[in-house]
């Protein structure tokens, strides 16, 4: 596991697909300097 952000850290950057199919790569495309990032597991 790796090292926790601390306050300050900037997010490292990562791909992450979306269900369309489409890509999006954090922090690069974030809309603004402020993003909420919500991720949902489904049901298992």
């Amino acid at each position: 596991m790796g090292e926790k952000l601390q306050q300050g850290d900037r997010l490292p950057k990562i791909t992450l697909q979306m269900l369309d199919g489409s890509k999006i790569t954090l922090p690069d495309d974030a809309p603004t300097r402020y993003t909420a990032v919500l991720i949902y597991r489904g049901h298992w």
